[in-house]
């Protein structure tokens, strides 16, 4: 790409060198190298037209700014508008399939093990972790080339309107929806809500082609291939066994297959759901597919059991939300011996936040455990030892060690409870 384009992409006033080739685009200007374009974001806490100088004597070819205007910059109303139209055009130039994918939990699993899956016959580009905003979501297509064959994007939003953008940008073939739940409630305050944005990833699509969980309360409704647990559904799971390492469970298609899946927790079922009818929609044989589940391996903090002495961590401490505290819960109530529960808030819920955790609080008394640790504003509402922060907690462990037992630990990502959880593994 050339800075002619991105001229024209931009629509931005620019200096007189037109014709300079584009090696990278980058927003944090720390990783520019010489030949970059640096685009200037500025956000709440952060503001990159304070960085051109810097963008520049690292090798930046030109800076995209809303605030500077040089001979090095090239000058428009709004970054994220450029990131936009930058990213959107470069998703226009490539003909291969993208597969996007949505919903309130679950999200980067099912992303994740689609591109796990695919992996076995195409060259798959897909967003790391939960680099799912238009700025994650931007990154990820500046880094598309000649040899990618397909697509695999996760979609995130914490305010309305961003799925439908995010929608417009990538242009999905398929798209997939996970489910509807609670997450952002403080933003989008009703579930409906919700709902609509996560449907809105159907905007930019051309062919309307969707899957999605056919169980939840609000997507049953929806148009689309349905997969799930119950008989409604195209593609259904039944059979279903949990130990503590892995979930197994049967599907029924031109004959009837075994599938399992090494790690722990039942509430993963929909989304390999999800991932099987993607995959064999690209034309991957159930043979591949049932290896593929077989050796995949969920993401760091997300339901991982690490043996620690005689105890047993369940690091689930990636993000929270309602509905994976109680999968978290329904998991943990199963397992044998001495169980230790220590969660911290869900953020961002707005006024629903105290009804939230007071719903917590009831499946947390039908739960035979042996102590509850709580951290936190809301998470007072659960009953059990109460802690203004993670370094209280702490010194609280210090004095009373906890031993032989499974050890839960759920917080949203803010809440930093990696400290707890590096304190149980030292």
């Amino acid at each position: 790409m050339t800075l002619n384009e991105i001229i024209k992409i931009v629509g931005g006033k620019s200096y007189k060198e037109k014709d300079i080739s584009i090696k990278d685009i980058k927003t944090d200007s720390r990783k520019i190298k010489h030949g970059d374009l640096f685009i200037a974001l500025k956000g709440k806490n952060y503001n990159g037209n304070n960085y051109v100088e810097d963008a520049i004597k690292k090798g930046a070819v030109a800076c995209i700014s809303s605030d500077i205007s040089s001979d090095k910059c090239i000058k428009v109303d709004d970054t994220y508008e450029s990131l936009f139209n930058i990213a959107r055009y470069i998703r226009s130039k490539s003909n291969i399939p993208l597969i996007a994918i949505t919903g309130s939990n679950g999200k980067t699993t099912t992303k994740d093990l689609i591109a796990h899956i695919l992996s076995s016959r195409y060259n798959v580009l897909r967003n790391k972790e939960n680099n799912n905003n238009l700025i994650g979501v931007s990154k990820t297509l500046f880094n598309l080339n000649d040899k990618h064959e397909i697509i695999v994007m996760e979609l995130g939003s914490n305010h309305p309107g961003e799925i439908s953008k995010l929608s417009l940008m990538c242009m999905p073939d398929l798209s997939v929806i996970t489910n509807i739940g609670s997450s952002h409630l403080e933003y989008f305050k009703t579930r409906k809500n919700i709902y609509k944005e996560k449907l809105s990833i159907i905007d930019g699509m051309v062919n309307k082609k969707l899957i999605v969980n056919g169980d939840d309360k609000y997507l049953k409704k929806t148009h689309g291939y349905k997969c799930g647990l119950l008989s409604r559904c195209d593609l259904k799971a039944y059979d279903i066994f949990e130990d503590i390492n892995k979930v197994t469970f049967k599907i029924k298609l031109d004959k009837e297959y075994k599938i399992t899946f090494n790690n722990p927790g039942k509430h993963f079922v929909n989304d390999i759901l999800l991932a099987i009818k993607v995959s064999i929609d690209y034309g991957i044989k159930m043979k591949t597919i049932i290896k593929k589940i077989a050796s995949f391996k969920l993401i760091d903090k997300r339901m991982n059991l690490v043996k620690c002495g005689s105890n047993v961590i369940i690091n689930d401490c990636y993000n929270s939300s309602y509905e994976s505290v109680i999968a978290g819960l329904n998991y943990l109530s199963k397992l044998p011996g001495g169980r230790v529960i220590i969660i911290a808030d869900i953020l961002e819920l707005g006024k629903h936040s105290n009804r939230i955790h007071k719903k917590i609080n009831k499946k947390v008394k039908k739960i035979n455990k042996d102590l509850v640790l709580t951290i936190g504003k809301y998470s007072k509402k659960i009953k059990g030892i109460h802690f203004k922060n993670n370094e209280d907690l702490i010194k609280y462990l210090e004095c009373c060690p906890i031993k032989n037992s499974y050890i839960y630990v759920k917080g949203s990502r803010r809440m930093n409870l990696d400290e707890i959880v590096d304190y149980l593994k030292s």
